[in-house]
């Protein structure tokens, strides 16, 4: 499919008008931006539409959302939209929803995800960002102010900064494997100089 992008309802959707002046919504398949309401949330949607607003784009489809949107990838000039949100630190690499992705495109997604993190890029310089899809479910912000938070481990504490204690009990809720979370941990975390069990 391919059309006249016309309408940019959030970070992650779109309306496309084709030849034959049908409109299609296109949820962007494979990534999650923030809720209008949430940091970032408007700053996401206007990125993608200085990225598509008003020019014509392909997608790549297979199916559609029980909302009857399009699922799927979407291509300008051969560039990858979807992509493009991830690296601009403007949405997640949404892993839940992205069995129709091809596995480079996870792997790609995955991968811009983890460098606009590390680099502190768009809703990763925030302090403790949250998953949409924890927003969606009305989920707790976990608080970034705990001045007693620490890890123990056998005989050792650990201290952790508390800005640094708000990533890490987000990253619990999202992270996806255990040693990445140990490396996030073994990262944040310092030994008490004085304390022990």
């Amino acid at each position: 499919m391919s059309g006249r992008v016309v309408k940019i309802a959030d970070g992650d959707t779109l309306t496309v008008l084709d030849k034959s002046n049908r409109q299609h919504k296109i949820r962007l398949l494979g990534i999650d931006a923030p809720e209008h309401a949430q940091p970032f949330g408007t700053v996401s949607r206007q990125n993608l539409a200085d990225l598509v607003f008003g020019k014509t784009v392909a997608v790549e489809w297979h199916k559609q959302d029980r909302y009857q949107r399009v699922l799927g990838k979407v291509l300008l000039n051969g560039q990858d939209v979807n992509l493009k949100q991830i690296k601009a630190g403007l949405a997640w690499h949404y892993k839940q929803y992205d069995k129709d992705l091809r596995r480079a495109d996870k792997q790609l997604y995955a991968e811009a995800q983890k460098a606009a993190s590390l680099k502190g890029i768009g809703l990763w310089n925030d302090a403790a960002p949250v998953a949409p899809w924890d927003f969606r479910r009305n989920k707790p912000i976990p608080s970034v102010a705990d001045d007693e938070c620490e890890i123990r481990l056998g005989e050792f504490r650990y201290k952790i900064d508390p800005v640094i204690c708000g990533i890490c009990r987000n990253a619990l809720k999202s992270a996806s494997t255990l040693p990445g979370l140990m490396e996030l941990v073994r990262l944040a975390t310092r030994p008490a100089s004085d304390e022990a069990n």
